[in-house]
């Protein structure tokens, strides 16, 4: 049985420390990178200026699931480069600690590490990205009724549509006695309702402008016909959503659900979260041979191989993830076979004399049938 020793819990220790500050120093970009896209969408009037803080942190948690496996990439060679260049490492194998149990502490820090990311992944990160596109389409909506002033009348769509309500509720989504007035080519429509609220279509993104308890008034081009129709609930298409709010709303469909369906985006989507815990636990166990160091080398050296494999890693692992969609490569196959490779890859760079022996005695025997 593993046991904790007092430098195992140094070295965990400083892993933790180091993925902390990585983590932060990312989070600390890439949310200022959000920060002042939506500071910009709240000066051009897109969004309301006090749900920018709320937007930022559920992408934030969202974030977490690619932040956190190249932080941890980063801070398994960053402590083990540093304990290699403070001779910390040398002085751990003269005192009976082994390469193999230096690996078992990074491996358990990996496990560790890749069971939270999982958890992120397969449901914080959807549950998270599923509310923060819920209060952006809200403050969407909201934005774009800010123009409309309660007693008021405003034209939109280059004065095809106007509108008029008597008041607004709250959350400037809701509308009191409301009056529309469509203008088409071949004909002019009103509508009068006791109120209206403007909501979105989860499944397609349509934005809809819902009427209830009212009227509409159909009035031909000649202004002669008129049809009046009565209705309870009656809805208007605003905007249609497009190809880029569907694959947002299906990232934020649940684990569960998104297996149900089935479909390629569908199972592409799955084995993309799956992967994000699996890729975690692979390159933590990656920096353990990308961190030694050779004579002469700095504590960093050994940052440009890492960064240069987890470049290829990620984007092989998202050209795998467009294939299963567009069914280039079968589901089977899907993500899997990046990680196989990389796993390869580990096993290589950490046993890599049995592989020569292997491969030596496979050109013997290849020499040995030429014969």
């Amino acid at each position: 049985m593993f046991k904790f020793r007092i430098v195992d819990r140094y070295i965990l220790k400083e892993l933790s420390l180091n993925v902390t500050a990585v983590t932060l120093v990312l989070l600390l970009i890439f949310g200022g990178i959000r920060f002042i896209r939506f500071l910009g969408q709240a000066t051009e009037g897109k969004v309301p200026g006090e749900t920018i803080l709320a937007l930022s942190a559920y992408e934030a948690i969202g974030a977490l699931v690619l932040l956190l496996p190249l932080a941890a990439f980063l801070a398994v060679i960053l402590v083990l480069g540093r304990m290699a260049n403070d001779s910390e490492i040398v002085v751990l194998f003269a005192c009976g600690i082994s390469r193999g149990h230096l690996l078992r502490v990074v491996l358990t820090f990996g496990l560790v590490l890749a069971i939270g990311v999982g958890c992120i992944s397969l449901y914080l990160g959807p549950l998270a990205s599923a509310e923060g596109y819920r209060l952006k389409q809200q403050a969407i909506l909201a934005a774009e009724t800010s123009g409309l002033v309660a007693g008021n009348f405003k034209k939109i769509k280059g004065g095809q549509w106007v509108f008029y309500a008597e008041s607004l509720t709250e959350d400037r989504l809701g509308m009191r006695n409301v009056f529309i007035q469509v203008r088409e080519p071949t004909q002019k429509i009103l509508f009068r309702a006791a109120r209206g609220r403007l909501q979105t279509d989860g499944s397609t993104g349509d934005k809809h402008l819902i009427l209830e308890e009212g009227y509409r008034y159909d009035l031909a081009g000649d202004g002669v016909g008129v049809r009046i129709s009565r209705f309870e609930r009656h809805g208007i298409l605003v905007k249609k959503g497009g190809a880029q709010e569907f694959r947002i709303r299906h990232q934020t469909l649940p684990t569960l659900t998104l297996w149900e369906m089935g479909a390629p985006k569908d199972i592409a989507e799955v084995q993309w979260r799956v992967s994000m815990p699996i890729a975690t636990l692979l390159l933590v166990i990656l920096a353990a041979p990308l961190a030694r160091l050779g004579p002469r080398q700095g504590r960093y050296a050994g940052l440009v191989p890492a960064v240069l494999v987890y470049v290829i890693y990620s984007n092989m692992l998202g050209i795998s993830r467009n294939w299963v969609e567009h069914e280039v490569i079968p589901a089977s196959l899907g993500l899997w076979w990046v990680h196989g490779q990389m796993l390869l890859v580990v096993l290589i760079l950490l046993w890599p004399q049995p592989l020569w022996r292997l491969l030596h005695q496979l050109r013997r025997f290849l020499a040995w049938m030429r014969r």
